[in-house]
């Protein structure tokens, strides 16, 4: 397997390490902090589904944790492990305010609260957690376990990445994207195809009159910041919002072409992984496409076909509109072969995958040729008439 560079494997691997230890440990430690007071003498906890099983009430494990956090101490990492190595994913149980949908009750909250206490300390004291356990903890705490991961050995991220990547805890999935991220660096066996494979093109085909008009589009939102919730009598811990930009406060957690920036923030509740909350990455079409790019060591535009192409075809018959069409779809799988043999010539694609490796396209058709509701001398097109090749659907 060819990497971008000579020696690139062994120096992005060093690079990329002291770049983590570096960057978290001067812009995101908060030791140094005036100690908040501890509280002890907890009570023993009531076990719920999923969550953590401990043996003091979660508060009270929260401020330990905290105390252990600020004071540094090493010498707490054993309990920590321990403690996160219990955690089990949360499942909702229970109804309220008359919705349909069940939500976690207070105590599994307050469990989520100080596991995420936990988490904090193990980031900030820079210690190594077992795969089994970031396992667990992946469903219910995606940003901090790509924190953690991002910080593991090449030898050891690597596997668990691609793990990560094939199966994502939730849609959307910040950790899906940083494995990705990673893996586009380090690319491992599986991953280029796999990759290639999960892009769904959608591919915009307008009919129009001879000489008519085309139609336009809009562009999509993005995520806004919300409020941030508070705990009363709770200590605040760190918690860590990933971006595909540079803020102030901010440091590099993934280099390579599409970096990845994280910074803490803190806060007595659990914030969330979601984008309006500490969120804000998305592993749509067009991001796969630029991790490939980069493990094909070229920039992005040097990749000639595009995740939303767009083709206006004047209507002159069906026939001759049923030929361009799929010439269009023909011309678009072309460049993806030509990609799929470029990872293969970098030792990156098998050659007995380029088939089944190739993008998915969604074509969506919309006919220009109606003013209003007054026909235009134009039959509809019957989509049941055309038949669309292999990875190529209509969108609905």
């Amino acid at each position: 397997m060819q990497l971008c560079g000579t020696g690139r494997g062994a120096h992005m691997n060093l690079l990329h390490r002291l770049l983590y230890l570096g960057c978290l440990a001067a812009v995101l430690s908060p030791f140094g902090q005036a100690q908040a007071p501890s509280e002890s003498n907890g009570s023993t906890a009531n076990s719920s589904p999923g969550g953590w099983l401990g043996r003091e009430e979660p508060k009270v494990v929260a401020w330990r944790v905290h105390d252990a956090m600020v004071a540094h101490d090493g010498g707490a990492i054993p309990e920590l492990l321990s403690l996160a190595s219990q955690w089990q994913p949360l499942s909702p149980q229970t109804y309220s305010d008359g919705s349909q949908w069940p939500r976690l009750s207070a105590q599994q909250e307050d469990e989520r609260d100080a596991m995420t206490a936990v988490l904090d300390a193990l980031i900030q004291l820079n210690a190594a957690v077992p795969a089994a356990t970031l396992r667990n903890l992946a469903p219910d705490f995606q940003n901090a376990v790509a924190v953690m991961l991002a910080g593991m050995p090449i030898e050891e991220s690597g596997p668990l990445s691609l793990e990560f990547y094939r199966t994502p805890t939730k849609a959307n999935s910040t950790l899906q994207y940083v494995s990705a991220a990673l893996l586009a660096l380090h690319p491992r066996s599986g991953f280029a195809g796999k990759l290639l494979g999960d892009i769904k093109v959608r591919a915009a085909v307008v009919v129009i009159l001879p000489g008519g008009p085309s139609e336009g589009f809009g562009s999509a939102g993005d995520c806004f910041g919300s409020s941030k919730p508070q705990h009363d009598g709770w200590p605040e811990s760190g918690q860590y919002r990933l971006s595909g930009e540079m803020s102030d406060g901010a440091s590099l957690l993934v280099a390579g072409a599409q970096p990845i920036y994280v910074s803490r923030v803190e806060s007595s509740r659990y914030l969330g992984d979601t984008c309006d909350r500490l969120g804000g990455l998305y592993l749509g079409a067009e991001q796969r496409r630029h991790f490939i790019a980069e493990m094909l060591c070229v920039a992005s535009e040097a990749i000639a076909w595009k995740t939303d192409p767009r083709r206006d075809i004047e209507f002159e018959s069906f026939q001759q509109f049923h030929g361009e069409l799929l010439a269009f779809i023909d011309e678009q799988e072309q460049m993806y072969r030509a990609t799929a043999k470029a990872l293969v010539a970098r030792g990156l694609l098998d050659p007995s995958e380029v088939s089944q490796s190739l993008p998915q396209m969604e074509v969506d058709l919309s006919d220009a040729r109606w003013d209003g509701e007054r026909p235009k001398d134009a039959e509809p097109i019957s989509k049941d008439a055309i038949k669309l090749p292999a990875r190529v659907v209509w969108a609905e």
